[in-house]
């Protein structure tokens, strides 16, 4: 029995030993997992922080004598790319289960200071302070006017950039001082594009967009995405555009087609252009445009209603011309004025409207003097002036005055034939009773 007591005692101890070591073991794999959630939570917080990398340089010349002048241009963009929409946060209640959506707000970096650093190189000008917000998918470029050292050899200043509230940037620059070893040659793309002078709302336009490689080396891989971030202009070609290659000092051209709504705001509409391509190495580079596109309305005026005051216009009488000058344009109407020209009748033949905006109309009176009867031909000439300058319209119009009413005349000639009558008669009578 005793026996029987301590195995059972024994084997008791060891179940419970077996039991720690399970907890302890849990125990630390959720410490474990704690650790590594709270390690990745100031990583993505860091990682949806806007800022801005270095995502292309040029330096000129590209090789450097000791002592000689050059710069170098670097360009930052942002690490946020250019939106297409409005993205949504799904998240699943843990009560409910239900799904809440939220709009996200893609916030702009703000590049507070951008330097040159080098113990080498001589920087001479182009630091920069407060260069402010660049938005998703932009690029602003920072030209440095540098000077070699005496020595030949390959330097590498550093650029460093700090943007607010979020990690800066650090990024060496090559620079080749009369050396014998060849740098890595690499594209450059640079966006010409030509937009037309203005364009009227509901007007179609044409877009032109050449890229060119200033570059030492091909670009391979060229992606090309065109996006009209407002719904006033749509894209009627393609949005999307691929080039095999692009050989250094070469240039290519992309021809596109936009369509503008009749209630297309006036002003400056953007088009962001977004350029993506290789270098031989496989090293990926971005280069963004925005595209101005100037919404510019254009007034048209005409003729909306002509009235008279009387209706029926007789020789003799005055008359009120009233014209109502109607603004059929998508841009206000301005110092509009009315004049009649050519009308052989006496009286006011001028009128101001002011400013008249585009579906409105406004009256333009004349006062006239209706001497003679006939059919008066005039021209009716409208000056106004929008964004495009001053204009002048002109409207052959006519004015009928007809002969004055003989029925009056009649009425009253019968009036005084009867007043006569009856003065006759009564004078006849007053003599016989005599």
């Amino acid at each position: 029995m005793h026996k029987g007591y301590k195995c059972q005692e024994l084997l008791g101890n060891h179940i419970e030993e077996k039991r720690q070591m399970v907890r302890r073991y849990a125990i630390g794999r959720i410490a474990g997992m704690l650790i590594v959630m709270l390690m990745l939570i100031p990583a993505a917080a860091t990682a949806e922080t806007p800022t801005v990398i270095v995502s292309n340089y040029t330096v000129t010349p590209a090789v450097l004598m000791p002592g000689d002048e050059g710069t170098i241009t670097v360009v930052l963009s942002s690490t946020v790319p250019a939106a297409t929409g409005s993205p949504l946060n799904i998240r699943l209640d843990p009560g409910t289960g239900e799904a809440n959506t939220s709009t996200e707000v893609q916030e702009n970096a703000y590049i507070e200071n951008v330097l040159l650093s080098s113990r080498e190189v001589e920087v001479l000008t182009g630091s920069y302070q407060d260069v402010g917000e660049i938005g998703p998918g932009q690029s602003v470029p920072l030209t440095f006017q540098v000077r070699a050292p005496g020595e030949e050899g390959i330097y590498f200043p550093e650029v460093w950039v700090s943007v607010r509230d979020a990690t800066g940037a650090r990024y060496p620059i090559p620079v080749n001082v009369n050396s014998a070893y060849a740098l890595i040659k690499k594209p450059a793309l640079r966006i010409e594009k030509t937009v037309p002078a203005s364009v009227d709302p509901g007007d179609p336009f044409n877009v032109t967009l050449t890229l060119h490689n200033d570059g030492q080396a091909s670009a391979n891989d060229i992606s090309v995405n065109v996006n009209a971030t407002s719904g006033a202009i749509a894209s009627q070609s393609a949005e999307n555009y691929y080039i095999p290659k692009l050989e250094a000092g070469k240039d290519t051209v992309l021809n596109l087609t936009f369509e503008t709504d009749t209630n297309a705001p006036l002003g400056l509409e953007p088009v962001i252009v977004t350029v993506d391509y290789r270098n031989a190495d496989t090293t990926p580079f971005r280069q963004a445009a925005t595209i101005g596109i100037p919404i510019v309305g254009r007034a048209e005026m005409g003729v909306a209603s002509i009235r008279t005051d009387p209706s029926r216009v007789t020789a003799g009488s005055q008359v009120d011309l009233t014209i109502r000058i109607e603004n059929t344009g998508t841009a206000d109407a301005k110092s509009v004025q009315a004049t009649i020209e050519d009308l052989n009748l006496p009286g006011t033949k001028e009128a101001f409207l002011g400013t008249i905006e585009p579906g409105n109309d406004g009256p333009a009176v004349f006062t006239l003097q209706a001497d003679e009867a006939g059919a008066f031909d005039y021209i009716l000439v409208i000056r106004y002036a929008d964004d495009y300058g001053m204009h002048t319209t002109r409207q052959d119009l006519s004015l009928i005055v007809a002969e004055p009413d003989a029925l009056p005349l009649l009425a009253a000639a019968a009036a005084v034939l009867g007043v006569a009558a009856a003065a006759a008669v009564l004078w006849y009578r007053r003599r016989k009773e005599r």
